[in-house]
This record gives structure tokens, sequence and C-alpha cells, in this order.
């Protein structure tokens, strides 16, 4: 079942694996590859249809993220629209706050699957991408200058 952060992709069991020979993908219950013809061991396929369904889920998330991420200037800019200020200061608090727990809820939870698989390592980099800008737009834009104005208020009792 899936969670409150996740988009659902793969959120059922998987029976989809990748053929140790062929690198096809095939189903588990399959008791011989379809384009090579190797045996199917079934505990290792289910092994590899969990990890590939898993490795699915991560880049999913890792996709969803990305696309907030890229909203975060779009909220930022909309602070200083007429009529779109309350919006687009509610959006980019919501963002910048979100975002950085949503990665490291990631990390903690895919940070440590091991695959070579090309689409799993851009979702890595683009979840550390997306933590860290919205990590040093929640310092720089909210944090720094609440506490510049909470020390000048305090200098001019």
């Amino acid at each position: 079942m899936s969670d409150g952060f996740t988009i659902g992709a793969a959120s059922y069991a998987s029976t989809l694996f990748e053929c140790p020979n062929c690198k096809e993908t095939i189903d588990n219950t399959a008791e011989t590859c379809r384009f090579c013809g190797q045996p199917v061991d079934h505990a290792t396929a289910l092994q590899a249809a969990q990890l590939l369904s898993k490795i699915n889920q991560a880049c999913s998330d890792a996709s969803y993220m990305k696309s907030c991420a890229l909203a975060l200037p779009v909220f930022f800019v909309l602070r200083y629209l007429p009529f779109l200020a309350m919006l687009g200061g509610m959006g980019f608090l919501g963002l910048s706050i979100g975002i950085p727990i949503w990665a490291l809820r990631w990390w903690l939870r895919y940070g440590s699957l091991q695959a070579d698989d090309a689409e799993f390592l851009r979702a890595r980099k683009s979840v550390k991408i997306a933590g860290i800008a919205a990590s040093l737009a929640f310092l720089l834009l909210i944090i720094v200058p609440f506490f510049f104005a909470f020390f000048v208020a305090l200098s001019r009792r």
C-alpha cells in the first residue's frame, strides 16, 4: 500500500524482473526466459522483482520531488504579484520546508539500494539537488531574514 508521499507507481508487488542472462524483463512466474530460454530460479526472481519494484518507486518519487522543486521559483515569484502573493508565500514556504524533509525521507528509504540502473542513479542525483536547493532557499530566504528582523527589532528597543 502506498504512503502519503508517494505517487504509487510501484505500490503493488511486482512480478517483473530482469533476466540475469539476457537482461530482458520477464515475469517471475515463468519457468524459462521467453527471450533466451534460461531457466528461472523463482526465489531469486522474486527478490529481483521486489528490488525492481522498489527502484521504480524510488524513481517515481524522485521525479515527483523534482517537479515540486521546479515549482519553488514559481512560488517565489508569485509572492511579489498582486492578488497572488498569499498563494506564492504559502506555496514557497510549504515547498521549502517539505522538500528537504521529503528528500531526507527518500534517502532513508531508498539510499541504501544498490543498483546500476541509469534512471535510479539520475533519481539519486535529482533528490540530492532538490533537497539541497530547497534547504538553501529555506535558510537564505526565510530563516536569515527572520533572524535579521528579530535582531533589528531588539536593537531598536
